[in-house]
């Protein structure tokens, strides 16, 4: 999703203060980019910001975006970008994955821990999830801040034709004309179907603000995410082969599955799948499977 990524990464840089405060849930009074690659490593972490807030305390604020695919698994990156990010800025660090695409993240509780020989955590290690695509389209409507709702496509809407219809009015009330041209340029990239694309876009036409958008770069950005999602179900087709050939080996090794078990392997994606396979090697016991 790397179109995505830069789209997103540019809404949230020009509305940070915005996207701070919906994170945060607390006034802020200005959120400041830092460099995303961190030192003595080839780490890159999607957004970073120096938050300033309202009552004169300071954090870091650190985004990622991600969707169904991921190299691996979103927990160990975390544990990569975290500890980078509190030793760098020595702040208050609040860390948020927000999941894009139905399914994203299903299994991400955002607590993970490594135990030692006795069973005892070690190391433990917190981030906030977000899916999107479970979050009612109302949550984001009565956030109070403008720039998000150029997610709302993303959200689960029960009821798109007035919740769009209102999203688009209040983009062309609040918004100055370069902020409407990020916001509009962003909602319309992150529809999810081409219907509500066509809806959009006649609500924009009625005072030409269709105009003013990049829609070269729309309908490229559409193109892609078409070829995005043609890959995607070839390696869904993929991921669903090798669920197969792990529960049958979970079988043959511990016998019957629990139902939870079963669940849990078949909505896995791919390298989570290769992570489990791999401990199934040296594990002893199911549980030592999934830990």
């Amino acid at each position: 999703m790397a179109e995505t990524d830069s789209l997103l990464k540019r809404l949230v840089n020009a509305f940070s203060v915005d996207f701070a405060s919906w994170m945060l849930g607390l006034p802020v009074q200005a959120a400041v980019p830092l460099p995303s690659e961190l030192p003595a490593a080839t780490v890159r972490v999607d957004q970073v910001f120096h938050v300033h807030l309202a009552d004169a305390r300071h954090m870091l604020l650190h985004l990622e975006w991600q969707g169904r695919r991921s190299h691996a698994p979103m927990s160990w990156r975390m544990l990569e970008y975290m500890p980078r990010l509190a030793s760098t800025y020595r702040l208050a660090l609040e860390s948020v994955v927000l999941y894009l695409g139905r399914g994203a993240g299903r299994d991400d509780t955002g607590l993970h821990q490594v135990q030692g020989l006795t069973g005892a955590p070690v190391l433990a290690w917190h981030y906030r999830v977000i899916r999107l695509w479970e979050m009612p389209a109302e949550v984001l409507l009565q956030a109070g801040r403008l720039a998000p709702l150029a997610l709302i496509g993303q959200t689960d809407l029960a009821d798109p034709v007035p919740t769009l219809t209102t999203v688009v009015a209040r983009m062309r009330q609040e918004a100055t004309e370069p902020q409407r041209q990020h916001l509009l340029t962003a909602l319309l990239a992150l529809l999810p179907n081409e219907e509500m694309v066509t809806m959009v876009e006649r609500l924009l036409e009625e005072d030409d603000v269709l105009a003013e958008l990049d829609l070269p770069y729309l309908r490229r950005l559409r193109e892609q995410s078409r070829a995005e999602g043609r890959a995607e179900g070839r390696a869904e087709g993929r991921a669903e082969g090798e669920a197969t050939m792990l529960l049958q080996l979970l079988h043959t090794r511990f016998g019957p599955l629990p139902t939870d078990v079963t669940t849990r392997v078949t909505t896995a994606d791919a390298d989570t799948l290769l992570h489990w396979s791999t401990r199934l090697l040296s594990a002893q016991t199911l549980a030592e499977v999934f830990r």
